[in-house]
């Protein structure tokens, strides 16, 4: 395999930092559920394709002298775990089970995969693909499991596949527009106007009041969906009350929250809402196809009163999302990573409450030759020992709505993020009307 090479952004060695000090923060995970028979040759071949494909799955990271870079050296093969099937929801126990597994980025791949066969009288298997943050986010991640499948069935159907490889995406944010990365004094004020709204809102947090290890730690996940009739109807509400997906579920985080903090009166919570910037960017490179970290967040404090309503919530949160749009917001946080990075070997985390990130309807195919994709959906690790937040990941496919709530145990415990989730799933469907 050709040799590859380039120095790591701030923002792609933030997410090796995380990786290797918080132990598995810093990856996601796709889980594919497909309905038919595969063999194991059939799966590797294909693994042994995306590889040849996309550089990065050739890579590991490198730390020298003048900083962290990705480096292909004899790449091993794509490490594949066959998982014995117990039960017919394994595969969320697997994927917590990864999470607690960093990548050994210096000598490791950044993609692994594990395989649980059908079994328990279902035809269903399920593919598990978890990778390093810093050279994918959730976008990248779908397309290849779609290249992935794709290939799987090409292979059974006899064919001799000839691989189209790609080339090395570059550093993201060598792709801004100069007026950007030209002007480090609008990367200072919006560092500033964070701050004072901090000093002036004094957000609330989640708090704990025990102080724990890493190794006492662990990433879990609540796992919950809307069938087709319920996703359709939110879809038609969000249009019918003048906001979107995005702020009626962000609607839903904040009045969980709000539940289970029990405050008072007005207050604040700070999140963040990803946001997948390939649209806005001029570049061969900046499209799903190839693998990169292309997505960046918005950074928004929001007020919640006793009286809050949900689709008023909605409503102010797409306001506020459009404005960060308008002024270009998903640069700055992107721009600010090294001073994130200083922050964090000085032990300073950003007060977070929660992440967003909704990936909308996923447009791909469910049928591979023989094989029926039934889900396909993303979520990310969150293990940080010391601040409790949430991260929820929801993605649309086949008309069905994925969300998945991940979160730190012990610093939530299983009672409380099982009463969260369910506060925010009732707060959804309060909204359309039913009864959670």
């Amino acid at each position: 395999m050709k040799n590859y090479g380039r120095k790591l952004a701030p923002v792609e060695e933030e997410f090796e930092l995380y990786q290797n000090q918080l132990e598995g923060t810093a990856s996601i995970a796709a889980l594919m559920r497909v309905r038919g028979a595969i063999n194991i040759h059939v799966i590797k071949q294909s693994l042994s394709l995306i590889q040849q494909r996309h550089p990065f799955l050739q890579m590991h990271i490198v730390d020298s002298k003048d900083g962290m870079y990705f480096e292909a050296e004899q790449a091993p093969e794509i490490p594949l775990r066959i998982v014995e099937r117990n039960q017919e929801k394994q595969w969320l126990e697997v994927i917590e089970e990864g999470f607690s597994q960093k990548f050994d980025s210096q000598r490791d791949l950044l993609l692994k995969v594990a395989y649980i066969p059908s079994g328990f009288g279902s035809d269903i298997f399920d593919l598990i693909f978890t990778i390093h943050h810093s050279i994918s986010d959730g976008v990248s991640l779908i397309e290849l499991c779609r290249e992935f499948l794709d290939y799987c069935a090409r292979i059974a159907a006899g064919e001799q596949v000839e691989v189209e490889k790609l080339s090395l995406s570059p550093p993201i944010e060598a792709l801004f527009p100069k007026s950007i990365t030209a002007l480090p004094l609008r990367i200072f004020l919006f560092q500033l106007k964070f701050l004072l709204t901090q000093l002036l809102k004094k957000p609330c947090q989640f708090e704990h009041n025990v102080d724990y290890s890493l190794s006492e730690t662990k990433c879990r996940l609540i796992h919950r969906f809307l069938n087709e009739e319920k996703t359709e109807q939110l879809c038609k509400l969000c249009k019918k009350e003048g906001t979107t997906v995005t702020g009626a579920l962000n609607a839903a985080m904040l009045l969980a929250c709000k539940n289970e903090l029990a405050i008072a009166g007005d207050f604040y919570l700070n999140a963040t809402i990803a946001v997948d910037i390939r649209k806005f960017l001029r570049s061969e490179f900046a499209h799903q196809q190839n693998l990169g970290f292309m997505a960046s967040s918005f950074f928004i404090t929001e007020q919640i009163s006793n009286n809050s309503s949900f689709w008023e919530l909605a409503r102010n949160s797409r306001q506020k999302i459009e404005q960060y749009l308008r002024n270009y917001q998903y640069y700055y946080l992107r721009l600010a990573a090294q001073s994130r990075i200083d922050s964090f070997k000085k032990g300073q985390f950003f007060p977070l409450s929660y992440g967003l990130s909704n990936m909308g309807q996923i447009n791909q195919v469910s049928k591979y030759g023989s094989l029926e994709l039934v889900e396909n959906h993303i979520t990310a690790c969150n293990r940080n020992p010391f601040q409790p937040y949430l991260i929820l990941h929801c993605t649309t496919f086949r008309s069905k709505m994925y969300l998945t709530l991940s979160y730190t145990e012990p610093l939530f415990s299983i009672k409380k993020a099982q009463s969260l989730m369910d506060c925010l799933m009732s707060s959804i469907d309060e909204a359309m009307g039913n009864h959670y």
